[in-house]
């Protein structure tokens, strides 16, 4: 591979990354609306989805679960910076919210992508799925 090839390699996988993180933020937060009407830490009733940040438990630096929906939550921007700022009290949330799940997280964020590699263009098809089944499914809060 030529090294003009590479950087093509790089850019089209940097436009791809942009375009699922897109999708993630969208889906993250518009679940959130749905699950408590706003953030997922405070309950603050939020007038759209837009209003809220999609805060990552583990850093998006961890490709095995930049895009794993289990992995992050909407908040707003208060609680997101405080808990960003706080780690005991962001692994104390994360494991309340994750239960079980909070080890298998722990296990994934520190695989490479060598040891999980990432198929794009089957992380967008499921995000694209689990945006079209908010849309689909009745609009109402569901307990965390």
């Amino acid at each position: 591979m030529t090294s003009q090839q590479k950087l093509a390699s790089k850019t089209d996988n940097r436009r791809v990354r942009k375009r699922l993180d897109s999708l993630f933020r969208e889906y993250i937060r518009k679940r959130a609306m749905k699950r408590c009407g706003g953030c997922e830490r405070c309950h603050a009733k939020k007038g759209s989805y837009k209003d809220l940040q999609t805060a990552h438990f583990h850093s998006r630096s961890k490709y095995t679960l930049r895009w794993d929906e289990r992995n992050a939550v909407g908040m707003c921007g208060g609680c997101h910076m405080y808990l960003d700022s706080h780690p005991e009290d962001k692994i104390e949330f994360e494991r309340q919210i994750l239960g079980d799940d909070y080890d298998k997280l722990y296990v994934l964020a520190h695989m490479t992508t060598k040891q999980s590699p990432i198929d794009y263009i089957l992380v967008e098809i499921y995000l694209k799925q689990l945006l079209e089944q908010l849309i689909e499914n009745p609009v109402g809060y569901v307990e965390l």
